[in-house]
């Protein structure tokens, strides 16, 4: 497995897929699910609605991005209750993300990490690293961390050289 950061908006990044995390008990999506939601004209959302996932740990919703991002696959994967929010359950989370990624036939895919805790931040960006690198089992995967902003991006690649 390959992996990189870059500060870059989640909807313009170029790749076979694109995974958004979102947590059981925050309504309305936020981060680059919110963001992906709102050009799918509530497309995600309907899949909650309509109970088909929750964002309980282990969720996990593949739906195509209709040419609205260059993307053509999004994987939405659920991170549990934000309050048990945890390095190990966005490790879990992201191992389920790359085995379904790799699954699916994706070989690069961006993970949108505005979702990651800044009290623990470092750690959450290796335990995503370990969760990847788990899931992907050594098949082809090239995955791109994608920040929110350079000061994210720099401390991501800080955290991962740790």
């Amino acid at each position: 497995m390959e992996l990189n950061v870059l500060a870059q908006d989640i909807r313009k990044f170029e790749a076979d897929a694109v995974i958004v995390g979102f947590f059981e008990d925050v309504r309305p999506l936020r981060g680059g699910a919110g963001e992906i939601d709102w050009l799918l004209c509530g497309a995600l959302s309907r899949l909650i609605v309509d109970a088909r996932v929750r964002g309980a740990e282990g969720d996990v919703a593949l739906v195509t991005s209709a040419g609205k991002i260059p993307a053509s696959k999004i994987f939405l994967v659920g991170l549990g209750k934000r309050s048990r929010e945890s390095p190990e359950t966005l490790r879990e989370a992201a191992r389920t993300a790359a085995e379904r990624a790799v699954g699916a036939g994706v070989v690069r895919a961006a993970v949108d990490c505005s979702v990651l805790p800044g009290d623990r931040f470092d750690e959450s960006v290796r335990a995503v690293r370990r969760g990847l690198t788990e899931g992907a089992a050594g098949r082809m995967l090239n995955v791109t961390l994608v920040a929110p902003d350079a000061a994210a991006g720099a401390r991501m690649e800080a955290a991962l050289r740790g």
